[in-house]
């Protein structure tokens, strides 16, 4: 019998607000007969981390992957759209726009000082829209707050529209054949697309492996707490109809995807990973061809699943159209382990949101 103990701190949703060491690591330890696959940590103690530890001798297992759950098959498997880019656009606005209100607001409190030092004042005089009297200053700020509402309003409306036409007319599963991989080696097969478009304009083969956000009621389990009692810290309170158990940790609930048709399981949007590394991509037209990728920066893990610790290996295809924002093709991979205990202390951290993913 071999101990083994995973331990994770994953980055919650917008992580980069949070202080990673006031968040709890979750720890679950178990029991293995037989072979084991090697230890491996990803991150670092006092921030965001990942870690397998087995302790006494064991022989090696670069096979076993664990039962693939839900998500994988809802979140991460057939044909993906990313959101409008003007979502993205509109949030940064947002940030520029919440500063210039406060600067009105300190220009507007400091105004009677202004006046009596003798410093000329702008903005103060009123103007008259149809009964009622406005200050200036409000006149002019007023239209830039309502400007990213009405850009995000109008790019929801657009990604509905997009999902209607994608969705009464989804494109035919590419062939996809590839050669046994493990981690720190290339990603070698080839592709075949059938039913193209004259819409699509190129086609890209690209291959990542990440993190996937822990299941949310095991997190709950390890800590100790009842799943419909106070979340710990960097958990949310679950939203009626948007998490579904096992599915993730339940922290990007209405904020990691824009506006999504409800019968659709798991979205039509591609969610980036928040613990994230990218492999190389070649250019492979729209019949398709063979590949020869780039293993992704750092050295990580093969394939794993469990309730905590999920290490996903993904192979995209995007596709380039004249309309409608790219199409991506997501297919799992399966990789072996490295036959030797994996380090990697540098990992790269996404806020979770999907109109960030970059490919």
């Amino acid at each position: 019998m071999v101990n083994v103990k995973h331990r994770i701190r994953y980055p919650p949703f917008e992580s980069s607000k949070l202080n990673a060491e006031k968040i709890p690591i979750v720890e679950h330890s178990f029991t293995v007969d037989g072979p084991v696959i090697p230890s491996f940590r990803l991150g670092k103690e006092d921030s965001w981390i990942v870690e397998r530890i087995v302790e006494g001798k064991h022989a090696a297992n670069s096979e076993y992957h664990g039962e693939t759950p839900q998500i994988i098959e809802k979140q991460r498997t057939g044909w993906y759209l990313l959101p409008h880019p003007i979502h993205a656009k509109a949030r940064k606005f947002i940030n520029i726009i919440a500063v210039i209100l406060l600067v009105c607001l300190f220009y507007l409190f400091t105004i009677p000082i202004q006046e009596s030092v003798g410093i000329p004042t702008f903005g103060t005089g009123k103007i008259r829209l149809g009964m009622l009297d406005y200050p200036l200053l409000t006149v002019i700020v007023f239209p830039l707050m309502v400007t990213p509402i009405i850009l995000r309003v109008a790019a929801n409306i657009g990604d509905l529209r997009r999902q209607n036409l994608f969705l009464s007319s989804s494109p035919l599963s590419p062939e996809i054949t590839l050669q046994d991989v493990k981690s720190g080696s290339n990603l070698r097969g080839k592709i075949k697309l059938e039913g193209t478009s004259e819409n699509w304009l190129d086609a890209k083969a690209s291959w990542r492996v990440g993190i996937l956000p822990p299941a949310r009621h095991k997190v709950f389990a390890a800590l100790g707490r009842y799943p419909d009692g106070q979340p710990p810290p960097g958990l949310t309170t679950p939203l009626p109809h948007h998490w579904e158990e096992g599915l993730d940790d339940g922290t990007g609930m209405g904020e990691d995807a824009p506006m999504q048709r409800n019968d659709v399981p798991g979205g039509v949007f591609l969610r980036p990973m928040r613990i994230m590394s990218k492999g190389g991509s070649k250019v492979i037209g729209l019949e398709g061809g063979e590949f020869d990728l780039e293993p992704p920066g750092g050295d990580w893990p093969g394939t794993l699943y469990g309730g905590l610790v999920r290490v996903h290996w993904e192979l995209i295809i995007n596709i380039t159209r004249k309309e409608g924002g790219p199409l991506l093709w997501v297919y799992p991979l399966v990789v072996a382990h490295r036959d030797s205990a994996t380090v990697n202390d540098n990992i790269e951290i996404s806020d979770g949101r999907t109109e960030s993913d970059n490919l």
